[in-house]
C-alpha cells in the first residue's frame, strides 16, 4: 500500500507540473503594469494579483496600482475580500485594467458553507449550521484535532475520553443533552462516516456542525444526534505550494493526585482504627523509622508517581504538503508523521521498551480532473499506518491502579537481593508489571478512498447536473508482543515467601483483528439556476450503506434524499429538505421513515426602509423547524427478534430424579416487535448581524427541541427474570448560542477578537422506572443524568448533637466525625425523623456542563502572529468520592483533610474509619467544582 501511494503522490506532482510544461512559449515573461478598481470605479488597494498556475503575485497599492512579471497568454487571478474574484488574460501589452464586483455581504468567494453533499454562501444558510476554518487553528504537535476544536465553535461540545498517546481522542456533542440514549455527533470526511481521531490537522479545510433539524433531515434517521461535517483540503489553480513544517512539543500532567509519604499514612491508618475501637497496628518507632528512613527495606517510604512517573514527555510532528494545479487539474497531495512518547519511567530493558508509544504516518492525496468542460472527477485518496505500544497483556490500567492504590509501605519495591518486592496481599510490584511482562503492540492500517464524479446536462436542461459518490474504506489491525511475568519476594520475615510464578520471555499470542470494511455509494441530480431575480438550488439523492466485519453480520442502511433552496433578490429565502431512510435493525414494515423541514431567512437590512447607517450594516433573520431520526438507539442488535442461547457453562435444568443438569437454552432478551427510532422535532430561530462598517460581526441562536423515542426499560413485572426496552423516553431541551467576532486593521497590525457561548437546559419529560417514587426522586422534569444523592447538614461535632438529630440508620454507629444527613422525607413524603433511603434527593448536578464557551485573539502584523485561546465550562459536577473517600489502602492528600477534635471547625471531609468509614458530604461550592456524593456509607 505504501509503494502504491508513492507512485500515485509523484503522479500528482507530475500532474501539478503538467499545467506549468504545457504553458512554456516563446514569448518571455514581461513586466505588466495595471490598476485595479472597484465597481465605482474607485482604486482597491490590498488586492492580490496572481499569475495562474505560478508563484508569482503582487499587491495594489493604495492608488489600486500593481506591477508583476507576466507573459502574454498568461491569466491573472484578482482578489479581495469583499469582492468577487475575477480572471484576466494577458494580451499582448503591458498595461491593463480590471473592475472587482462587490460582493454581497456573507457571499464573497470565502463565505462557503459546506452542506450535505454540497456547498453555500453563508448568506443563503437559513439552517443552524457553524463553520470553522483550520487557517485559524494554532499548528501544534498533537495526536488528534478533536480536542483543538474546544471553544471555537458555538453550540460544539468537545471532551477528552482519554490522555494515553494513541488513545487522546475526544467526543463531540451539540447543544448539551437531549436523550438518556447515545447522543455523540457522527464525524464525516468528506462526506463519509470516518473517524476524526486519526487525522492530521493539516488535512483539514474545514469542519462544520449541523445542530438542527433543518440540516439534519437530509439524514433520515441515521444521525439525528448531530454531524460533524470535515471538509480535507483541495488543490488551487490560482496558485502552487509546497510546506515543510517541523514541530515538537513537551506534554506534562497539570494535575496529580499527591500520595502520602509512610509517616502520614501510617499515622492516618492508626487513626482510621482508632475511630473504628480498635487498636493502632503502627507504634511509635514504627512510625518514626518511617519518618527518619532508617531502613529502607524493612520500612519502605515508596513515592510511586516520583518513581515510575516522568514530569514530562515529547511529541514530534513532521508534515510535508504540496498543492496547486491547472485550469484542467487541481491537486492537494500531504505526506506526515507524528510519534509521542508515554510517561512511564524506567520502562526499557536489555529486551524491550514496555512504556506507552505511539506513532503514526498519514498520507492523503485529493486531485480533481476536469475532463471536459461539463464532466469533472475528484478522486480522494487517504490512509494511515499507526503502532501503538502498552506494557504488559494491556496492562496499563492495572499499573496506574496499582500506583495510585498500594500503600507506601506495603513493601520494598526492590529488596536487597534485586528481586521484587511484594506481600500475598500485595503481588503487583508496579517495577514489575512495568519490566517483566512483555510489552502489546498494535498496527492498525486504515485506507479510505472516495470518487466524484459530476457530469453538467446542461444540453438537456441548463443547471441540470448528474453526480455519483462512491467511497470505500478498509483496515485492519495486527497484535503482537513478547510475553513472561515475574514473582515477588516477601522478606519481612526469617523465611522469604514467594508469590506469582515466574516465566521466561516468549513470544505473545499474534493475529489480525479489528477488520472492517465500509462501503457507502450517493447518486442522483442537482438543479441550479437563476431566473432574473429568482434563483433555484436542488438536490435529489438515492444512498445506500454496508459495513462489513468478519465476526458480526452486515450492517446495512439506505435512503433518499432531497431538498429545494428558493431566493428571490437574494433577499428572501425558503428551503425544503426531506429523508426518506432505514435500517435493518428495526422490524419488516417499519424500518423507514421520512424526515421533512423547512427553513427561511430575510436579510432585513436590504429593505428600503432600514437606511445605510454606519451602525447596521447587515441584518438577516432565520428560522427552521422541522424533524430528523436517530437509530443509534443502544440496546442490542435486531431487538425485534426473540433469542435463545445454548447454556455450555455447565448450568441448566434437572429433571427426573438425576443429580446432573440437562444441556438447555436460555432466553436471552424479549423481543420488541414495535420498536423504532428516536425523533428530533426541532425549532431554531436565529439572527446574524454586522456593526460598524461590519467590523463587528455575530450571530445569535434560539433552540428548542423535543426527543421522543428515547429507549428506557418497559414497565412489564421483574418476576418474568428479563426486561424489555420500549421507545417510551422523552425529553425537551432549549437553550442559546452565541458567536461574536471582531475584526481591524490598524496600519499593518490585523486585530481579531472572538468569543462564542452555548447556554442549554434539558428536562425529562418522560421515563419509565418512576411509578411509586416520591416526586422529589423521579427522574421526570429533571436533566438527563439528574443525581439521586442524601444532603448533608454538615459533620457530627458532639455526641448531644447526635442524640438531638434524627436516627441516622445508613450504618450501624454514629459518631462524632460523621455526617450528618439531612432527614428529607418519610413514608408520606414528610420528615419523619429516619433518615434512610426515603431522604435520598435527586438534584440537576452531573458530569456534562450546561454551558460552554470560547474566546481569544489573533494578532498579526507582517510575518509574525500571535494567538491566545481560552475555553471552559460552567455547571459541569465532578463526583470525587473515589477519590476522598478512597481508604483504607489508597489514603490521598486529601485524607489530610479529614475530621478530627482538632480540626472539627476547618475539616473537608468526615472521620477516617476502617470498617465503618462515612461516606463524604456535599463540601461548599468552590470555583466551579462540587462533589455529588450517593451510595453505601462503608468502603469495601
Amino acid at each position: 500500500m505504501m509503494k502504491s501511494f508513492i507512485h500515485f503522490l509523484f503522479g500528482l506532482f507530475l500532474l501539478g507540473s503538467a499545467g506549468a510544461f504545457a504553458q512554456t512559449k516563446n514569448t518571455l515573461p514581461v513586466s505588466l503594469s495595471g490598476v485595479v478598481t472597484g465597481p465605482d470605479d474607485k482604486p482597491l488597494a490590498g488586492a492580490v494579483v496572481a499569475v495562474q498556475e505560478a508563484r508569482i503575485e503582487a499587491t495594489t497599492d493604495n492608488e489600486g496600482r500593481f506591477t508583476i512579471q507576466a507573459a502574454p497568454g498568461d491569466v491573472l487571478v484578482i482578489q479581495k475580500n469583499g469582492y468577487l474574484a475575477q480572471t484576466k488574460t494577458v494580451a499582448d501589452v503591458t498595461k491593463f485594467r480590471a473592475t472587482l464586483p462587490r460582493a454581497l455581504t456573507d457571499a464573497g468567494d470565502d463565505d462557503l458553507v459546506p452542506i450535505p453533499f454540497g456547498m453555500r454562501k453563508k448568506r443563503e444558510v437559513n439552517m443552524a449550521i457553524s463553520t470553522f476554518n483550520t487557517r485559524n487553528l494554532p499548528q501544534i504537535p498533537v495526536a488528534t484535532a478533536n480536542a483543538t476544536f474546544a471553544g471555537r465553535i458555538p453550540g460544539l461540545y468537545a471532551q477528552q475520553t482519554g490522555t494515553a498517546p494513541g488513545l487522546d481522542g475526544a467526543i463531540f456533542q451539540s447543544r448539551g443533552v437531549s436523550t438518556f440514549g447515545p447522543n455523540s455527533l457522527r464525524t464525516l470526511v468528506d462526506g463519509v462516516l470516518r473517524p476524526l481521531n486519526d487525522i492530521d490537522i493539516n488535512e483539514i479545510e474545514s469542519i462544520t456542525v449541523l445542530k438542527d433539524a433543518a440540516s439534519l433531515a437530509w439524514y433520515g434517521l441515521r444521525y439525528g444526534s448531530g454531524v460533524v461535517l470535515i471538509t480535507t483540503k483541495k488543490g488551487s489553480a490560482t496558485r502552487n505550494n509546497i510546506q515543510f513544517d517541523i514541530q515538537g512539543g513537551i506534554q506534562s500532567p497539570e494535575k496529580v493526585i499527591k500520595p502520602l509519604n509512610s509517616y502520614d499514612f501510617a499515622s492516618l491508618y492508626n487513626e482510621a482504627l482508632v475511630n473504628d475501637g480498635s487498636q493502632p497496628i503502627y507504634d511509635a518507632a514504627t512510625l518514626s523509622a518511617y519518618q527518619n528512613g532508617s531502613d529502607a527495606f524493612r520500612f519502605p517510604n515508596n513515592n510511586y508517581t516520583d518513581s515510575f512517573f516522568n514530569k514530562q514527555s515529547a511529541s514530534q510532528r513532521y508534515v510535508l504538503s504540496a498543492d496547486g494545479g491547472s485550469n484542467n487539474v487541481r491537486y492537494f497531495a500531504l505526506l506526515s508523521y507524528f510519534t509521542q512518547e508515554g510517561l512511564f519511567k524506567n520502562a526499557k530493558t536489555d529486551d524491550y521498551d514496555a512504556n506507552i508509544g505511539f506513532n503514526r504516518f498519514n498520507f492523503r492525496g485529493n486531485v480533481d480532473f476536469d475532463v471536459n468542460k461539463n464532466l469533472t472527477i475528484g478522486l480522494n485518496v487517504a490512509g494511515r499506518s499507526e503502532g501503538q505500544r502498552q506494557p504488559g497483556n494491556l496492562e496499563a490500567g492495572t499499573l496506574l491502579s496499582t500506583l495510585y492504590n498500594t500503600p507506601p509501605n506495603a513493601f520494598p519495591i526492590q529488596n536487597q537481593d534485586g528481586s521484587f518486592g511484594g506481600t500475598a496481599l500485595f503481588q503487583n510490584n508496579p517495577l514489575g508489571l512495568l519490566r517483566n511482562r512483555g510489552y502489546t503492540s498494535f498496527v492498525t492500517r486504515v485506507l479510505m478512498a472516495t470518487i466524484d464524479v459530476r457530469e453538467k446536462l446542461d444540453f438537456w436542461v441548463p443547471g441540470l447536473s448528474a453526480t455519483i459518490n462512491y467511497s470505500y474504506d478498509v483496515q485492519g489491525t495486527y497484535v503482537s508482543g513478547l510475553n513472561r511475568d515475574f514473582q515477588v519476594v516477601d522478606a519481612s520475615g526469617t523465611v522469604p515467601l514467594v508469590y506469582r510464578n515466574q516465566t521466561p520471555l516468549g513470544y505473545r499470542s499474534a493475529g489480525f483483528g479489528g477488520t472492517l470494511q465500509r462501503n457507502e455509494g450517493w447518486a442522483g441530480l442537482d438543479y441550479d439556476r437563476r431566473f432574473g431575480a429568482h434563483e433555484i438550488k436542488a438536490s435529489a439523492r438515492a444512498q445506500r450503506n454496508v459495513a462489513y466485519s468478519p465476526t458480526q453480520l452486515d450492517f446495512r442502511g439506505q435512503g433518499l434524499a432531497s431538498r429545494v433552496d428558493y431566493s428571490f433578490k437574494d433577499r428572501y429565502y425558503l428551503g425544503f429538505v426531506g429523508g426518506y431512510s432505514g435500517s435493518e435493525n428495526f422490524p419488516s414494515g417499519k424500518r423507514y421513515g421520512f424526515f421533512p423541514a423547512v427553513s427561511a431567512g430575510w436579510i432585513v437590512s436590504d429593505e428600503a426602509f432600514i437606511k445605510p447607517n454606519s451602525f447596521l450594516s447587515y441584518l438577516k433573520v432565520r428560522a427552521s423547524y422541522g424533524q430528523a431520526g436517530s437509530s443509534d438507539i443502544g440496546g442490542s442488535r435486531f431487538p425485534f427478534e426473540q433469542f435463545f442461547a445454548r447454556n455450555t457453562g455447565g448450568g441448566g435444568y434437572n429433571f427426573g430424579t438425576g443429580f446432573s443438569a440437562t444441556t438447555s437454552a436460555n432466553e436471552v432478551s424479549i423481543a420488541n416487535p414495535d420498536i423504532t427510532w428516536e425523533t428530533l422535532t426541532s425549532l431554531n430561530t436565529g439572527v446574524d448581524f454586522h456593526l460598524f462598517n461590519h467590523a463587528l460581526t455575530g450571530s445569535v441562536d434560539y433552540f428548542v427541541n423535543n426527543r421522543t423515542g428515547i429507549l428506557t426499560p418497559s414497565a412489564i413485572p421483574s418476576i418474568l427474570g428479563r426486561t424489555v426496552v420500549v421507545n417510551q423516553g422523552e425529553v425537551t431541551s432549549k437553550g442559546v448560542d452565541l458567536s461574536l467576532n471582531y475584526d481591524k486593521q490598524i496600519g499593518r497590525v490585523s486585530l481579531s477578537l472572538y468569543g462564542n457561548a452555548t447556554v442549554t437546559d434539558d428536562r425529562v419529560i418522560s421515563e419509565n422506572g418512576q411509578a411509586g417514587l416520591p416526586q422529589y426522586q423521579s427522574t421526570v422534569d429533571r436533566v438527563v443524568g439528574s443525581r439521586l444523592v442524601f444532603v448533608s447538614d454538615g459533620i457530627f461535632q458532639t455526641q448531644a448533637q447526635i442524640d438531638a438529630s434524627p436516627k441516622q440508620v445508613l450504618s450501624g454507629r454514629v459518631v462524632p466525625g460523621d455526617i450528618k444527613y439531612k432527614d428529607i422525607g418519610g413514608v408520606n413524603g414528610t420528615p419523619d425523623g429516619i433518615v434512610d433511603n426515603l431522604d435520598r434527593i435527586r438534584v440537576n448536578d452531573r458530569d456534562r456542563p450546561k454551558s460552554f464557551f470560547g474566546f481569544g485573539t489573533a494578532v498579526r502584523y507582517g510575518i509574525l502572529d500571535l494567538s491566545v485561546h481560552f475555553q471552559g465550562v460552567a455547571s459541569r459536577f465532578i463526583d470525587v468520592q473515589g477519590i476522598v473517600n478512597s481508604g483504607p489502602f489508597n489514603f490521598n492528600q486529601e485524607s489530610l483533610n479529614r475530621w478530627t477534635p482538632a480540626t472539627a471547625s476547618t475539616a473537608l471531609y468526615p472521620r477516617l474509619g476502617i470498617q465503618t468509614g462515612p461516606t463524604i458530604p456535599r463540601p461548599p461550592i468552590s470555583g466551579w467544582l462540587r462533589a455529588i456524593i450517593s451510595g453505601s456509607k462503608t468502603w469495601n
